[in-house]
């Protein structure tokens, strides 16, 4: 069983569930954890984007750098797996 929460915790999820977004402490926790792990998510997908990169790189398969199209191209393949900055 988890122990209670600290009190400043407790005063962010009360303060989450006056805005009326929220019924209860369960879905504010729900949706804590659920956003942590898209970000994790995220993160690592993005780790293996630099691991892939970086294999490119040491193998000799490199273009120009163009930093506008590399943006471009990586915030499409977050959006498109529901990642969003």
């Amino acid at each position: 069983m988890i122990e209670p929460f600290p009190a400043d915790l407790q005063h962010r999820i009360q303060a989450q569930i006056a805005t009326g977004e929220f019924s209860n402490e369960e879905e504010v926790l729900r949706e804590a954890i659920e956003s942590l792990e898209r970000r994790q998510r995220g993160l690592n997908q993005l780790r293996a984007m630099v691991v892939a990169a970086e294999e490119d790189v040491a193998a000799g398969r490199v273009g120009a750098f163009d930093r506008d199209a590399i943006k471009r191209d990586v915030r499409a393949r977050l959006a498109a797996q529901g990642i969003t900055d």
